[in-house]
Order: C-alpha cells, then structure tokens, then sequence
C-alpha cells in the first residue's frame, strides 16, 4: 500500500503542488490512516489542510478506496530535535 499511496504522490500530487513550491511526503500508515507530511512552501501554509482533504485525500481515496483516511503529520524531524539539542548544549 505504500508503493501506491507514493506513487500516486509522485505522479499525481507533487506535480501540483510543485507549482505552488510545495510538496507532499508519506510518513506511515498506520491503522490504515495515511499520515501525509506537507514540505516547502506547502509545509507553512494556512490552507494546508484544505489542500489535504480536496486534493491530496481525494486523490488516495479514487485510487486506494479501502483507505480510512489521510491526516497531516505535525511531528518534529530527528533532524530539527538534534539541532536543538546542539544550541541548548553550547555546540552552535
């Protein structure tokens, strides 16, 4: 399922998106919920989650119908809890 659900980003979504410098990455299904992660200039906007449900949901939802949904993902990256580890221990 995460083969189809990436392929449909890639072919699909993105290229949507890209127009508006954005982009749409799979985190995980879990308990047959696709958690969908927004990057670029997609990642801060306000209309994100409209974004989501009218474009993004719907296009899983065609292809995938045994879906049970499609959420935002608002985790923090290993990457950014490092960085604030480093500036809170003095390395930068």
């Amino acid at each position: 399922m995460e083969n189809k659900v990436n392929q449909i980003l890639y072919k699909e979504v993105n290229p949507l998106l890209n127009k508006h410098y954005g982009s749409a990455e799979l985190v995980e299904i879990k308990d047959n919920i696709v958690y969908i992660k927004m990057l670029g200039a997609c990642g801060g906007c306000p209309c994100s989650q409209e974004t989501l449900e009218n474009i993004i949901e719907a296009k899983i939802r065609e292809e995938i119908p045994e879906i049970g949904g499609v959420r935002l993902y608002h985790g923090v990256s290993d990457e950014l809890i490092n960085f604030a580890k480093d500036i809170l221990n003095g390395k930068r």
